[in-house]
Formats: C-alpha cells, sequence, structure tokens
C-alpha cells in the first residue's frame, strides 16, 4: 500500500461521529496568588459544558507536584491528605508548574466509537495501526493515563527561575517556551509536545479558553513538536490539551494501546501582585 493510499485510507476510516472528548487538567482557583496562600485546586474531565469533577483519590494519583524557583515539591503527605478537597501553599516568589500523574486505567469500545474517538483527539499513531493491522472494524482496547499540569503565578514575576519551561520527564507533556503571565496580545506565545522526551509532529492541540467566551480550536503541532498559540488567545484562562499513543504487547487485561493524555492550563494578562 502506497503511503498515499494509506493517507486517504485513515482519513475515510476517520470520518465517523464525534465521540465525547476525554479532556483531563488542574483548574486552581486563581493563577496568580500570594506567599502562603492557600490555592484551591480542581480536577476536572470531559469538555466545555459538560465537564465534570474528578474525585481526586490516592489510589489514582502517583503524584501531585509542583516545580518552581525552589525546586521540585510534592504536594502530598501521604493517601489522606488527597482526601476532599486540595489546597496547594508556595513559600518562594515565582512561577511554579503544579503537576499531576496517574495510574493507569482500562478501555473498550466499540469499532466506531473506538475510531471516532482517535479521530476527535488526533492519535495518528493508533489510527495508523488499526488501518495496517485491519483491525478498524474491530472494538478499541487500551490502558491509558493522565498527566495535568497548571502555571501558577505566586507573588511578583520577575524572579529570572525558568523551571516553568523545563521538561519534567512526564511521559507526555506540553511544554510552554514563553510566560503566558508576561504575553501581550501580537506576541508569539508557542508550546512544545514531548512524548518519552523526544519532540511529537503533527500532535493534535485542542486550545479552550476556560470561562468567559468559551471558545476552542485546534491545531497541529510541526516538525519539531512546536505550536504557536498566539494567533485566536486573548485575555483569560486556557486549557491546552492532546493525547498520544502506541501499540504495545503485553499490556494489561490484554489490552492494544498504551495512551496517555496531557494538559496544559494558564492565564493571560493578569496583574502582578
Amino acid at each position: 500500500m502506497t503511503t498515499r493510499t494509506t493517507c486517504l485510507a485513515i482519513a475515510a476510516m476517520l470520518v465517523v461521529p464525534a465521540a465525547a472528548a476525554h479532556d483531563f487538567w488542574i483548574e486552581p482557583d486563581s493563577y496568580d496568588v500570594g506567599l502562603e496562600q492557600a490555592v484551591p485546586i480542581r480536577i476536572y474531565v470531559g469538555h466545555g459544558k459538560d465537564k465534570t469533577d474528578w474525585p481526586i483519590a490516592a489510589h489514582r494519583v502517583v503524584g501531585l507536584r509542583s516545580a518552581g524557583p525552589d525546586g521540585l515539591k510534592s504536594h502530598t503527605s501521604g493517601p489522606e491528605s488527597l482526601d476532599g478537597d486540595v489546597s496547594l501553599r508556595f513559600e518562594t516568589p515565582g512561577l511554579h508548574m503544579v503537576f499531576i500523574e496517574t495510574t493507569n486505567s482500562y478501555s473498550s469500545l466499540p469499532a466506531q466509537k473506538f475510531n471516532a474517538y482517535v479521530e476527535e483527539e488526533g492519535i495518528r499513531p493508533i489510527a495508523a495501526h488499526r488501518l495496517v493491522t485491519g483491525a478498524v472494524e474491530l472494538d478499541g482496547t487500551e490502558l491509558y493515563s493522565r498527566r495535568g499540569k497548571a502555571l501558577v503565578q505566586v507573588g511578583c514575576r520577575g524572579t529570572g527561575e525558568l523551571a516553568w519551561s523545563t521538561p519534567l520527564g512526564l511521559t507526555l507533556e506540553i511544554i510552554p517556551l514563553h510566560n503566558p503571565f508576561d504575553w501581550d496580545q501580537g506576541e508569539p506565545l508557542a508550546v512544545e509536545v514531548r512524548y518519552h522526551g523526544q519532540p511529537v509532529a503533527s500532535a493534535t492541540l485542542h486550545v479552550t479558553q476556560l470561562g468567559g467566551a468559551g471558545q476552542t480550536f485546534t491545531l497541529e503541532t510541526d516538525g519539531s513538536g512546536k505550536a504557536d498559540l498566539s494567533a485566536r488567545l486573548n485575555e483569560g484562562r486556557w486549557l491546552v490539551h492532546t493525547v498520544w499513543s502506541e501499540p504495545a504487547r503485553g499490556l494489561l487485561q490484554q489490552a492494544d494501546y498504551q495512551t496517555v493524555f496531557s494538559s496544559l492550563t494558564f492565564e493571560t494578562g493578569t496583574n502582578c501582585n
């Protein structure tokens, strides 16, 4: 099968009704906080008006941490610290990257729904694998886990620390290449997507305004795994979400794919405390 024929076949396979979105993200009560201020956070799944709280359960969380001017910090102190509402406190001024990792869950969907989900999320490795292996009409099974990141400005910015733009070594992560708090319209605001530490070309980014007009748009990373979000951004809170996957053997419950969801939230146009 030629490359052109393969691409056309993938496109045809993916023309099916859209499945429900699977966004997962951290949303702090405020993205611009004072020193030692308690910052409630919530974890959401879903999309737009269909979002729901994701209960923070200890057995589902690998870690809830932050990277900032004071280095890497854990925000858990045992399973009981994740029960009920969760608030974070920061002792050092500057920009902190809060991030959460979850354990695997198993999913099985009928062929049409699975193909629709793959198309909506833009998971090219799954689409190509199902095509070349003749699995397009089969149910789709996967183990999936999640990675969420949120930028929180503590006190006045301008500390010169760049921990917020440093890759954290997550399986799949969205790395900001510019500081959203210092962004002005007309300037670039780019991100990079990495999977197992390597840039991901042609990853689909779903960008959603949190609150306000709630506008959404999508774009793809270029050959170096980068994408500039600035053309359609304005002041407000934003979510950037992507999904990537790979076929794997020996997965639990005989799943076909190992899938990771990743997100980044931030706010533009805030004032310094």
